[in-house]
């Protein structure tokens, strides 16, 4: 199991690496996801999320703003945000919504899963202070967008933020392993349907919501 010294641990600059393993995870999904960003928002799940711009700060960067933004989270932070945001995704609405992580939403997800992360490991010391998330992004978030964002995400997850140990150290390990390549017999695969008869493409498609890396919920 990890220890608590591996998930507290700071980075040379004083950061937990936490943020920079939260990051690259949801960059990759951002990337692999890029297209969804220019096809128009069908729901207000997707609406909302995307809000009325997107930041153009990259994710890494934003988290590390935040972290020096007046908040000062500990590591644990970033792996209950995390283990938030992949269960958010696994749930029905996120799913009916085909809501993705992509760089139009991408940066509101992470915004109140770390929230919503702070909240719980310290609900007594915590300042509701949302216009740091204003801040961080260059202004594309405004801090009237997050309290709506963190009353659909809570009512999508049924309210349930809490993470048992086992799971926590999981996700953890998930995160260090960080996010796996497309495989081979994928990208064949992909080829494989672009270049299907156009028969195929007449069929009826179901879009699923993205999901981060699996974690018993």
């Amino acid at each position: 199991m990890a220890s608590a010294e591996a998930v507290l641990r700071l980075d040379a600059n004083g950061t937990p690496r936490t943020i920079r393993l939260l990051a690259a995870l949801v960059d990759f999904e951002s990337r692999h996801f890029a297209d969804a960003a220019t096809k128009p928002a069908e729901n207000d799940l997707v609406r909302a999320f995307r809000g009325g711009a997107t930041p153009a700060v990259p994710i890494c960067e934003f988290l590390v703003r935040i972290q020096r933004s007046n908040y000062l989270f500990d590591g644990a932070v970033y792996v209950l945000a995390g283990a938030y945001l992949a269960r958010f995704m696994r749930t029905r609405a996120a799913r009916d919504a085909g809501i993705l992580v992509e760089p139009a939403t991408a940066h509101r997800l992470v915004s109140v899963a770390v929230l919503l992360g702070a909240k719980f490991i310290s609900p007594r010391h915590f300042e509701r202070r949302v216009e740091a998330f204003q801040i961080c992004s260059d202004k594309s978030i405004r801090a009237s967008e997050i309290s709506r964002l963190e009353l659909l995400f809570l009512r999508a997850v049924d309210y349930r933020i809490f993470i048992g140990a086992e799971e926590f150290q999981r996700f953890f390990k998930v995160m260090e392993r960080g996010p796996k390549p497309p495989s081979a017999s994928s990208g064949s695969q992909k080829r494989k349907a672009e270049t299907a008869p156009d028969r195929e493409e007449k069929k009826p498609r179901r879009v699923r919501a993205c999901q981060l890396p699996a974690v018993a919920s």
